[in-house]
């Protein structure tokens, strides 16, 4: 895939002013696609609705809806590039437009038609000089008094600014400058680059939100302000680059870059960020600290011991005992007033002072405590993988000579001459391998194919 050259480009655009009513601006919701990078899903509250709808009759709402224009930007896009590439997938999802500004008032427009929005009750005095009164029982569009309707009807319009020949970074920073005014945060700024690494992102948000992040980023705020987002940035930074580097902005922004090493990698971060996550949730309470500003240290301190155990290929098999330990031991490491590390400027850190830092050396000197303390208790509730995942075929005819020839399962009878094949008998863990369970005779049992489907990753029952 290629990636467009840089340079200064002009912008071609459109103005077009539509009627309120008309169709373009009614279904223009319908036609026009959400990309997250831009835009929530919505979050106006009705009073907002009811303030800009009411705005927009009296013409005090002169702020244009902003999109693009998928099937000019993608004529205008090189064939083979992540732009064309972009376009033409919002196109295969059959939409017109992407929008770039101007959702909450897009949806506003669609709930008013549909009476889901009230105009401001008072009164209301049209050109003609006609006084209309909108109270409760007339506030919602189908109530309205016909006249007043007709006047929408014939005079209340809006313009849409459509973009022509827009690159993927050109709509990043047209977002960026529409939103000048408002201060954007640095995630907020990332979640805007398109590119395939903010869309995982914001997917592993989802996912995550109320199992795990929600227990920490406890606000709405929060979430819409992207706070949940940059923990996840940081999650998968940490599991491609370990300690190799900061988790500051400047890896937060190259990880936003096309090819970056952290878009490559997402399925391992994916794998292993999911089951941190089914961990939390089943077993962390609603905070994780007395002191709710060291919440996510905390959790990206477990995160830290929970990706040693994986890369050294542990497995937790008491959950339970594996959080209490932590926790009880986070309370520890967070008074112990020993300095663990120094940095350029002078300045010594404590694990408490080195878990609010996300640079190299604080990374590095937390990591190395926790790493310490994991050591001294890890087989209180975690046991090393066996590294032996397959059975042999000496192991199998072993099985084989044990069991008489028999699945134990199905009790159909097992040919000698298909002991190896691997597509009818298969050479099961009775205790999973994901489990802990080793790759022993003892261990294991040769079965039917579909049985060991069956089965799964499934501990045996004891009856």
């Amino acid at each position: 895939m290629v990636i467009n050259k840089k340079g200064f480009r002009p912008l071609a655009y459109r103005n077009e002013d539509h009627l309120l009513i008309s169709t373009t601006i009614r279904d223009l919701k319908k036609s026009t696609a959400l990309d997250l990078a831009f835009q929530s899903e919505g979050r106006w509250e009705n009073t907002d609705k009811t303030k800009y709808i009411t705005n927009i009759v009296l013409g005090r709402a002169p702020s244009k809806i902003v999109v693009a224009d998928i099937k000019a930007c993608l004529k205008s896009a090189e064939p083979n590039t992540y732009d064309f590439e972009y376009f033409f997938n919002w196109s295969k999802e059959h939409f017109i437009n992407i929008s770039v500004d101007g959702n909450n008032r897009t949806n506003t427009i669609s709930d008013y038609f549909n009476d889901k929005v009230t105009l401001q009750k008072g009164e209301y005095i049209l050109p003609s000089g006609q006084l209309i009164i909108i109270n409760d029982k007339n506030n919602v569009w189908s109530k309205h008094p016909e006249s007043f309707k007709k006047y929408i009807e014939e005079n209340v319009s809006i313009t849409v600014t459509l973009y022509e020949n827009a690159t993927r970074q050109d709509l990043t920073d047209l977002f960026n400058c529409i939103n000048d005014g408002i201060t954007l945060n640095a995630q907020e700024k990332r979640n805007a680059i398109l590119c395939s690494f903010a869309n995982w992102v914001r997917k592993i948000k989802d996912e995550t939100y109320e199992g795990m992040l929600k227990k920490v980023f406890t606000t709405e705020k929060q979430r819409i302000r992207r706070v949940v987002d940059d923990f996840i940035v940081s999650m998968s930074i940490y599991t491609t680059r370990g300690l190799e580097k900061d988790i500051q902005a400047q890896a937060k922004n190259h990880a936003y870059t096309d090819d970056s090493s952290e878009s490559q990698t997402t399925k391992r971060a994916e794998n292993l960020i999911l089951g941190f996550s089914n961990f939390i949730k089943k077993n962390a309470k609603t905070n994780l600290s007395s002191n709710k500003d060291e919440n996510s240290s905390v959790l990206f301190n477990m995160f830290i011991v929970y990706v040693w155990l994986a890369d050294n290929d542990y497995i937790i098999n008491n959950e339970e005992i594996f959080y209490d330990w932590f926790m009880a031991g986070e309370v520890r490491r967070f008074a112990d007033k020993q300095i663990l590390c120094t940095t350029k400027m002078g300045e010594s850190r404590t694990y408490q002072s080195c878990s609010r830092n996300m640079a190299k050396l604080a990374l590095k000197a937390r990591y190395d405590y926790l790493i310490r303390d994991l050591e001294k208790d890890i087989l209180n509730f975690a046991t090393k993988k066996d590294p032996q995942r397959l059975y042999t075929p000496d192991q199998r005819y072993q099985l084989w000579k044990k069991q008489d020839g028999v699945c134990l399962v199905t009790r159909e009878i097992i040919p000698e001459s298909e002991i190896n094949d691997d597509s009818k008998w298969a050479a099961d863990h009775i205790i999973p391998f994901s489990k802990g369970g080793q790759t022993t005779i003892e261990n294991g049992q040769l079965i039917s194919k579909l049985a060991n489907l069956k089965k799964s990753n499934k501990l045996p029952q004891i009856r």
